[in-house]
């Protein structure tokens, strides 16, 4: 199914185009943020608001499971939106009387909300189309992400000239207040679609789920985390290393730096709608821990290469096989019933803030006398991770102890499949 098809539905429009809006909007923050931070406080207070993001998500996502169950509606995360604008514009005025603490505690409330917003509404979104159009759905909302990152640095850039920065956190409420309308009418409104009978304002079935007993009982998805973790781990390789290998190796300014990361960006958009039309496949651990191997031979050769033609190429590379590694795991975890999915994103959401800022924080010490070969062993080390982890899952697949039950392209166990509708589950006996 194609982008123009879904977005002809009035709810998937309402929501792609208010999340792109909001998503913008993100990137208006996250600019106008750190760029006061470094004026008013000093590059410390830049890492110390990554970290005051960060930290809720992986909280929450450890401990706030009944949190998440209670929230993973689409009326009260119009309300979370809303909270989140209020804090976002007066964010200059409570950084002018309180200082830096109380910028921090504002980030830090505002990566709470973002905790409970992010896993719930992509817990919600899957139930507004049926179950073979999820990938497509997917698809779309990982490329609205992916045209909000391209563009929200450059329109921010653009608006710079016009307006002071604490502008753009105005702009960043514009957008809240779009997406808490665009919320709004989801709870609204009736959900036609086969795989949903609601999408108005409910609470959602069962008991929240167990993560353990989820890993547990699929050891596909346990090994897709993992290997999620290092490729994230690592992927704060080119975020911070690129520039120092760019330097050193090739004597390349900042010109190859934004030719990089444009090339990088496009390669990305097609990446995603070439992703997008591949149909589920009912093994997807094999082409999830596929592409995270082949992004860490990206980061072998990118780290041999001495010409920056070479590295243009990989980057272009690397950026189209991305989104494969997103869309995979996401259509893949949304093809799980409620509450187990909501469980299991959020679970993907803590692996993946919980890697990326271990990356940030190790990397760089890592790679600074010698940004090459970092790269080189980074990419052997997650090409190794992504392999193996492949094959010790295959073979718990194979073991009589260990197989789940498959339904469609998913791997739906069936305590899962019982626990969702409140039934027993009866182990089985061995036999």
């Amino acid at each position: 199914m194609s982008l123009l098809m879904l977005l002809r539905r009035r709810r998937i429009l309402a929501i792609w185009s208010a999340q792109l809006l909001s998503i913008l909007g993100d990137r208006f923050y996250a600019l106008a943020i750190m760029w006061l931070a470094l004026q008013r406080s000093g590059p410390v207070a830049m890492g110390a608001v990554a970290i005051a993001e960060s930290v809720p998500f992986i909280l929450i996502g450890a401990f706030g499971a009944r949190l998440l169950h209670r929230c993973a509606t689409f009326r009260t995360l119009a309300t979370v939106d809303g909270v989140r604008a209020v804090l976002v514009v007066a964010m200059p005025v409570l950084w002018n009387l309180g200082g830096t603490p109380a910028m921090l505690a504002v980030a830090a409330t505002l990566g709470a909300l973002a905790a409970i917003f992010d896993p719930s509404l992509a817990a919600l979104v899957p139930d507004l189309v049926d179950a073979d159009e999820r990938t497509a759905l997917v698809a779309a909302m990982d490329l609205n992400g992916r045209i909000a990152r391209i563009a929200g640095p450059a329109l921010a850039g653009v608006a710079l000239f016009a307006v002071p920065v604490s502008a753009l956190f105005v702009a960043d409420t514009a957008t809240f207040a779009v997406s808490v309308l665009a919320l709004l009418y989801l709870a609204s409104v009736r959900a036609t679609s086969s795989a949903a009978t609601s999408v108005a304002e409910s609470t959602p079935p069962g008991r929240a789920a167990s993560a353990r007993l989820l890993l547990r009982e699929h050891p596909a998805l346990s090994a897709a985390f993992i290997v999620q973790a290092a490729g994230l781990f690592f992927t704060a390789l080119p975020a911070i290393g690129l520039p120092l290998l760019l330097a050193h190796q090739i004597g390349a300014g900042p010109s190859a730096y934004g030719s990089v990361l444009t090339v990088t960006g496009i390669a990305g958009l097609v990446g995603n709608l070439t992703a997008g039309r591949i149909p589920p496949a009912s093994a997807f651990l094999q082409r999830f821990c596929l592409a995270w191997a082949l992004s860490g031979a990206l980061m072998v050769a990118t780290g041999a290469a001495g010409h920056l033609v070479l590295v243009l190429v990989f980057a272009a590379l690397s950026g189209f096989v991305t989104p494969f590694i997103s869309i995979t795991l996401g259509a893949q975890l949304a093809a799980h019933p409620q509450p187990a999915r909501l469980r299991l994103i959020t679970v993907n959401h803590t692996v993946m803030r919980t890697a990326g800022t271990a990356g940030m924080a190790v990397i760089p010490a890592l790679i600074a006398s010698a940004p090459a070969r970092g790269f080189i062993d980074g990419g052997l080390v997650l090409a190794t991770v992504a392999m193996t982890a492949w094959a010790i899952t295959v073979a718990l697949e194979h073991n009589p102890r260990t197989r789940s039950v498959r339904v469609g392209t998913s791997d739906i166990n069936l305590q899962t499949k019982l626990s969702v509708i409140g039934l027993p589950f009866v182990e089985p006996p061995s036999l």
